[in-house]
């Protein structure tokens, strides 16, 4: 089986799924940080204008964040890993070219910029929503902010060994190479959010409501940005899509055909939210009146949650009409809609009395 996209370098994920660090880089690599969100955050100002979009204005930004985010990539490149002996732990990883290992936090900053970058780069020529231009540049911001924890100690000596700058931020502008680089992204964030809402359970138990806050509201930052990117990734006609991606995730192109529901960094995702809901499963109306904060800062992370779904719905609609998912192979199963759909009232029940607007759906038979 064959990547995608065999032109795109590997991307080597944390083997502990952790896409922040410990500790701060050298005073190179801190200053490109700084300057890439400084210029994430002025274009994330620039779609979000309350006077209205200026395109102008608009494209001057992106094209400056880019510069920017580029520049980080090339400030944080180190020698590549060698990834030959590397092997994906599951098909989706083969497929979208990536592999995880124990890396360090030099090693970490490298690839999460680099995506970032590659992802950033793409967007410059993408057909989104300016809010969803906005959600996934503001997770950009929290994700690269990450990777210079500012009470960490800071580095001493090089960020790691030098090498050649001209890392390959912009591999190309075709559906398939969007497809690939912004679900890198996507996965980045599943695991950046599976550890907010962890440190949200964790700070709950522990009675710290103001970590278990700013931990929720984090969380739904990154959910808000993971559906941005996955809308991102969809950026192309329905007849695109069935020409050029949807042959490449099911046989003969691939031994078998993909999922979503095997892709770990989403599992880690879905599995953090269900111990959220078996850990704090107090009424929003209960909360509510002992601390309306912390109910509303989990309530948005729900509601994310649920319009992540929804607009999974949305996007399959438009890409797949009526088909069946391409791992249904009985010809009466229902259509890949259908089953979102039942996905999606499952999750509302779960979420029901805990938001504060939760949606009455009731499933027949369970």
């Amino acid at each position: 089986m064959a990547p995608a996209c065999p032109d795109i370098p590997l991307v080597v994920l944390p083997a502990d799924n952790a896409v922040h660090c410990r500790t701060r880089p050298a005073a190179p690599v801190e200053a490109a940080l700084t300057a890439a969100v400084d210029a994430l955050n002025h274009l994330h100002t620039r779609l979000l204008d309350p006077n209205g979009a200026d395109d102008d204005s608009i494209h001057e930004a992106l094209d400056a964040a880019v510069a920017r985010a580029g520049h980080l990539a090339d400030e944080a490149a180190t020698a590549p890993m060698d990834t030959a002996s590397l092997r994906p732990i599951v098909p989706n990883h083969e497929y979208f070219g990536v592999r995880t290992a124990d890396v360090d936090d030099t090693y970490r900053r490298r690839e999460i910029s680099t995506i970032i970058a590659r992802t950033l780069a793409d967007l410059r020529g993408a057909r989104l929503d300016l809010n969803d231009r906005a959600a996934e540049v503001r997770a950009m911001v929290l994700i690269l902010r990450g990777l210079s924890p500012q009470d960490a100690p800071p580095a001493a000596g090089p960020s790691g060994e030098a090498v050649p700058s001209g890392t390959p931020c912009h591999v190309g502008r075709d559906e398939l190479t969007r497809w690939v680089v912004t679900h890198h992204f996507y996965f980045v964030l599943n695991l950046a959010a599976a550890h907010a809402v962890s440190r949200a359970v964790a700070a709950l138990a522990d009675a710290d409501r103001d970590t278990a806050v700013t931990a929720f509201r984090e969380a739904a930052v990154l959910v808000r940005g993971f559906t941005a990117a996955m809308m991102h990734s969809g950026d192309m006609s329905a007849a695109c899509y069935d020409a050029k991606v949807r042959p490449t995730m099911q046989p003969p192109a691939v031994p078998v055909a993909l999922t979503g529901r095997t892709q770990p960094e989403h599992k880690a995702f879905r599995k953090a939210m269900r111990k959220l809901v078996a850990a704090s499963g107090e009424p929003f109306a209960k909360v509510a009146v002992a601390d309306p904060e912390l109910a509303l800062a989990r309530d948005a992370l729900l509601e994310a949650d649920l319009h992540d779904i929804e607009r999974h719905i949305a996007i399959t609609a438009a890409l797949v009409g009526d088909d069946q998912s391409i791992v249904q192979v009985d010809e009466a199963a229902e259509s890949a809609i259908a089953m979102l759909r039942t996905m999606r009232h499952t999750r509302a029940m779960a979420y029901r009395d805990l938001m504060r607007f939760g949606d009455p759906v009731e499933i027949a038979g369970a």
